[in-house]
C-alpha cells in the first residue's frame, strides 16, 4: 500500500509494464481530445464563424475543467488508488467530447469542452501515482517520460487524422470517433488495473533519495525548488500549448500549405516531443545518475532557440528546413513534460505524488488556459505571427 514503510529490497513486478501501457492508453486518448483543436481550427472557424482569439478559447476552455478537477482528484489518487479515477476520467470526459458531435455554436462547444476537462483532469494524477507505484528510481525518469509520451502519440493522431476526417466527413466526426474510444479504454483501463502488492524501493545506493524519503505535505509546500519548477511549468505550457493551438493556422497563413500538409508538420512536432519525453528521462537516469534539474533547463533553451526560429521563418521557406525545425521545437517544446513531472512527483515521495503532481497539472493548465488565446489575440490585433512567436 502508498503508506506503508519501504523494504530494503524488493523484487519488482513483470506487471509494472502493463500497468505502465494502461496508463499510456489512457493518457493517449485524454490529449486526443485536448489537442483535437489545432488540427480542426480551420473548420471550427469557418463552420462556426469565430475569430483565430476564439479558436483559442476553445483549448483553454478544456484546460479550465481539467484544472478545477487536478487538485481534488490528486487527492482522490492518493487516498484511494488510480483504479476509480481512470474509468472515471475517460468516460465523463467521452461523454461530452461525444457531445460535441451536435455543436453548432461558439458557446455550446466551450461549455462542452469545459465539462470534458473535467474528466480529463483525474488523468494526471492517477497515472502518475501509477508510475511512482510500480517503478523504482533507477527506472522511473525513463517510465514517466514514455508515459507523457500518450500526450504526443495522442497529437500526431489527431494531426494527422483529422484534418483528412473532416475534408472527408465533418469536423463533428472528428469528435465522436475519439469520444467512442474514451468510453473503450476506461473500461479497459478499469479492468486491468489492480494496486501492487508492495511498494517498490531503490536500489540500495538510492536509499537516500528524496524519491523514497518520507516528508510531510507541508514540509513539502514549503520547499522553494518545488515552487521554482511549477512557476517554470506555466510559461513552457504557455510555449507548448499556443502553439500547439496555432501551428496549422500558422503554416496556412504565413507559409501557404495546405491544411493535411500542415498536419503532417504538426504530427512532426508532435513526434519530436514523442522522443524528448523518454530521451530526456533516459540521459537524466543513466548520464546524470539521477539528476533532472540540468536537462530541464538545457530544454527550456532549446525552446527558446526553435520559437525565435519560427519567428523569422521566411516566406516559401524548404520543408527540408521546416522539418528538423518542427522536430527539435518539439523535443523541447512539448518533451519537457516528463523530466519536469518525475522532477516535481520526487519532491513529494510516493505519498504526496498524487497531490504534488496535480498541483504541477494546475500550473500547467493555467498555461493553456492564458497561451492560446494570448497568441490568437496577438495574431489578430497586430496581424502578425512573427510577433507571436516573439512573444513566446
Amino acid at each position: 500500500m502508498a503508506g506503508s514503510s519501504i523494504p530494503a529490497s524488493v523484487t519488482v513486478s513483470k506487471y509494472r509494464w502493463v500497468i505502465l501501457i494502461i496508463c499510456w492508453m489512457a493518457f493517449v486518448v485524454a490529449y486526443m481530445q485536448r489537442l483535437s483543436i489545432g488540427p480542426l481550427a480551420p473548420f471550427l472557424i469557418e463552420n462556426l464563424r469565430i475569430s483565430k482569439a476564439q479558436v483559442g478559447l476553445f483549448a483553454s476552455a478544456s484546460a479550465f475543467g481539467y484544472m478545477l478537477t487536478t487538485i481534488p482528484a490528486g487527492w482522490f489518487v492518493d487516498r484511494f488508488g488510480p483504479r476509480l479515477s481512470l474509468l472515471f476520467g475517460e468516460v465523463f470526459g467521452g461523454i461530452f467530447i461525444i457531445l460535441m458531435f451536435t455543436v453548432n455554436s461558439f458557446p455550446m462547444g466551450i461549455a462542452f469542452m469545459a465539462l470534458a476537462g473535467l474528466g480529463m483532469g483525474c488523468l494526471s494524477p492517477a497515472t502518475t501515482k501509477a508510475v511512482l507505484l510500480w517503478f523504482p528510481v533507477k527506472e522511473r525518469a525513463a517510465a514517466m517520460g514514455f508515459k507523457q509520451t500518450a500526450v504526443n502519440v495522442g497529437g500526431i493522431i489527431t494531426a494527422s487524422a483529422l484534418p483528412a476526417l473532416a475534408l472527408a466527413t465533418s469536423w463533428h466526426y472528428g469528435f465522436l470517433s475519439i469520444g467512442v474510444i474514451a468510453f473503450v479504454i476506461g473500461i479497459v483501463s478499469f479492468l486491468l488495473y489492480r494496486q501492487p502488492k508492495e511498494v517498490v524501493s531503490a536500489t540500495p545506493a538510492a536509499v537516500t533519495s528524496p524519491a523514497i524519503r518520507r516528508v510531510p505535505l507541508r514540509e513539502i509546500l514549503n520547499s522553494r525548488d518545488l515552487w521554482l519548477v511549477l512557476f517554470t511549468c506555466f510559461f513552457v505550457a504557455v510555449v507548448e500549448f499556443a502553439a500547439m493551438a496555432y501551428f496549422v493556422l500558422y503554416l496556412q497563413d504565413m507559409l501557404l500549405f495546405a491544411v493535411v500538409a500542415a498536419g503532417f508538420f504538426l504530427a512532426l512536432v508532435e513526434a519530436g516531443g514523442a522522443f524528448g519525453k523518454p530521451i530526456s528521462g533516459i540521459i537524466s537516469d543513466r548520464l546524470f545518475g539521477g539528476g533532472r534539474r540540468t536537462i530541464y533547463i538545457l530544454m527550456c533553451v532549446f525552446m527558446v532557440l526553435t520559437s525565435l526560429a519560427f519567428a523569422f521563418l521566411p516566406l516559401g521557406a524548404s520543408k527540408w528546413i521546416l522539418v528538423p525545425l518542427c522536430l527539435f521545437f518539439g523535443f523541447a517544446a512539448i518533451g519537457w513534460g516528463g523530466i519536469a513531472l518525475t522532477l516535481v512527483s520526487e519532491f513529494a515521495g510516493k505519498e504526496a505524488a498524487g497531490t504534488v503532481s496535480a498541483m504541477s497539472s494546475v500550473f500547467v493548465m493555467l498555461g493553456n488556459v492564458v497561451g492560446p488565446p494570448l497568441f490568437g489575440y496577438i495574431v489578430d490585433t497586430s496581424g502578425s505571427y512573427r510577433i507571436a512567436w516573439q512573444f513566446l
